[in-house]
């Protein structure tokens, strides 16, 4: 089944721009009614002081090449929705920036304290660390800087290929981008605070500032023993989803008047403390801090496909492109797209624009009768699949433990949501573990 590989984390695309602007200037916010209610859209660009003719070339542009959604928001209201901005695709290694808030959370509360070392926090892994190794601060980890080059779960091939020997650098002297690092702060997180990542995000953050798609089921870790004691987390999440998650960090962290994360934090999280040596400009705490032309301040979340969380201070606006890695597909990272969708503001924005309710798909019907004859095991070329009751219909996990509801089509037949494909389960009275055929992926 192909749904499941593609939640590996891989690596980053480049994003560009320049750390220059005012960062003290009032942000636009989204309203209480927003949050509960959902995005609310320009009716018309041209009051937003965006160029017709031009978001239009963007449209065919997009309809063109292939990402499976683009999503823009201008000072708190949404300028293009494309594709399907609903759909729950793969983060892939979205989830770094994700991390980031909930450690900001618990730095800000005093729970956390970066600098205290591994040493002090009793980490180790299944090679020891090293006495040296072990003078890593929880700050190292979120700048990718530790000098542990230990292998990582959901390490893939590029970075084996390019980790450092081990003890080659100490502490904070060299950046590597290290899955080591950013899984070690799971472990850490669950030891110091009450939950662990994925559980604290769903708290903390997607019921804080009303995520409309994502459910706790949207998260998972993986941990493969053999190679680490750290796990990761994966996440899903959709496209409008993310863009409300990136835009809590362009009003400086605060949500309805509350303060979720602290202005300080989102400053040393965007900062550039290491030059990559790449396009992809400096690393901050678990966010990219590119740089090129157009003179904005931006800092950028990716993931393998292309997936692109872009917060750009000023002029206020949040870009995201979904690419459907499910069926394995990319889209080349494309600096001239978002240069394009920045120009096309030709003027001041109209005094009172009017706004219209982001139109969305009603939810699919999960209601499955019988179900509990399809609970239990399938087996299948990779693997055990695992169909669990879910609210009023059913759940099916990925041996990677990647988790999605079942949409009936009919009889056996299922359509796993999110992930797009139609697979069949049948079971043998004389076997616990049934059989899982797919039967076809859909676009």
């Amino acid at each position: 089944m192909k749904g499941w590989i593609f939640i590996i984390i891989t690596g980053l695309v480049p994003i560009s721009c320049m750390n220059t602007g005012d960062r003290t200037a009032v942000t636009a916010q989204i309203s209480e009614s927003e949050s509960s209610q959902g995005w609310m859209m320009y009716k018309n660009p041209e009051e937003a002081g965006f160029n017709t003719e031009s978001l239009n070339r963007i449209r065919e542009y997009f309809n063109e090449s292939g990402p499976a959604s683009l999503f823009v928001v201008y000072k708190g209201k949404v300028l293009l929705a494309l594709g399907e901005y609903q759909r729950r695709f793969s983060c892939h290694s979205i989830r770094k920036s994700i991390v980031n808030s909930v450690y900001g959370i618990n730095v800000d509360r005093g729970v956390i304290d970066p600098g205290r070392t591994l040493d002090q926090l009793g980490i180790d892994d299944i090679s020891p660390l090293t006495r040296r190794e072990k003078q890593a601060t929880i700050r190292h980890l979120l700048q990718s800087r530790s000098g542990v080059y230990h292998p990582a779960t959901y390490e893939t091939g590029s970075m084996k290929r390019a980790r450092p020997e081990r003890g080659r650098y100490g502490p904070g002297e060299h950046w590597y981008y290290n899955n080591w690092d950013f899984n070690c702060l799971n472990t850490i997180f669950r030891e110091l605070t009450p939950t662990g990542v994925t559980e604290a995000f769903g708290k903390e953050i997607a019921s804080a500032i009303g995520l409309e798609d994502y459910r706790e089921m949207d998260a998972h870790y993986f941990l493969d023993s053999t190679v680490s004691e750290h796990p990761a987390c994966a996440f899903k999440m959709s496209a409008r989803d993310l863009a409300r998650f990136g835009q809590l960090y362009l009003q400086d962290g605060m949500w309805e008047g509350k303060k979720i994360l602290s202005h300080e934090w989102i400053e040393r999280s965007t900062h550039s403390y290491s030059n990559t040596g790449s396009v992809r400009g400096g690393y901050g705490y678990l966010w990219w801090i590119p740089d090129v032309a157009d003179s904005l301040h931006c800092f950028a979340a990716c993931g393998v496909g292309t997936q692109v969380l872009l917060v750009i201070k000023e002029p206020e606006l949040i870009i995201v492109q979904r690419v459907n890695t499910f069926l394995g597909k990319s889209h080349p990272f494309d600096m001239e797209l978002y240069r394009q969708i920045v120009r096309a503001k030709e003027r001041p924005e109209m005094p009172y624009p009017e706004f219209i309710p982001l139109s969305e798909k009603s939810p699919p019907d999960y209601l499955i009768e019988n179900r509990d004859k399809y609970k239990g095991n399938y087996r299948f070329t990779d693997g055990i699949y695992t169909v669990t009751k879910y609210q009023e219909g059913l759940m099916i996990e990925y041996p990677g433990g990647l988790k999605a509801r079942l949409i009936q089509v009919d009889g056996n037949r299922f359509m796993v949501e999110d992930v797009g494909e139609v697979i069949e389960l049948s079971k043998n009275v004389d076997s616990e573990t049934g059989k899982l055929v797919l039967i076809e992926a859909v676009i």
